[in-house]
């Protein structure tokens, strides 16, 4: 009986089994990615209307404006609770507080 060997060395592969390869790995990667990666909500500091908005990155509508910074942390507080998402806190200069 012979043994069927594997390719892994890719000197011994043709130009297609190459790119079939390349092309399977690509698509393995990109689908872990997408299923990892969660939105980000932001809790930012609005100069101009003086009060706490919560943004998600990439949108340009405000989810949720508030008077306060507790009000603000508290409502994002109950999303990431209810959908399972990322948050990060902003201070009035918009450095980093918390991630």
């Amino acid at each position: 009986m012979a043994k069927q060997v594997k390719k892994t060395d890719t000197t011994e592969m043709t130009k297609a089994e190459k790119s079939a390869t390349l092309k399977k790995e690509t698509n393995d990667t990109s689908t872990n990615a997408s299923k990892t990666k969660k939105p980000i909500y932001r809790v930012i500091y609005d100069k101009e209307s003086r009060s706490w908005l919560i943004k998600k990155d990439g949108a340009k509508r405000t989810i949720a404006s508030f008077a306060t910074k507790d009000e603000a942390l508290n409502r994002v507080k109950e999303l990431s609770i209810s959908n399972d998402l990322n948050f990060v806190v902003h201070k009035k200069d918009g450095k980093f507080q918390k991630k």
